[in-house]
């Protein structure tokens, strides 16, 4: 088997996982806004809350503390 063909046998296993956890981040999302209490919020919490999953989503790092001032 030469080297390109590993290579993309590993690229491709890895764009699998990539999809599969891009889904269990959708599904825990969705669980976690589902059972929490329905409130009203501000248009500038709202707007910080979607800042903070955005960010998430691109891959920077935001602390449970900066979550929970949110």
């Amino acid at each position: 088997m030469d080297s390109q063909a590993t290579l993309d046998m590993i690229y491709e296993e890895v764009r699998k996982v990539n999809e599969r956890l891009s889904l269990i981040e959708e599904v825990i999302e969705e669980v976690l806004i589902k059972d929490l209490p329905e409130v009203e919020l501000s248009e500038e919490k709202t707007k910080e809350i979607e800042a903070s999953i955005k960010e998430m989503r691109e891959g920077e790092h935001v602390t449970l503390e900066a979550l929970k001032r949110a």
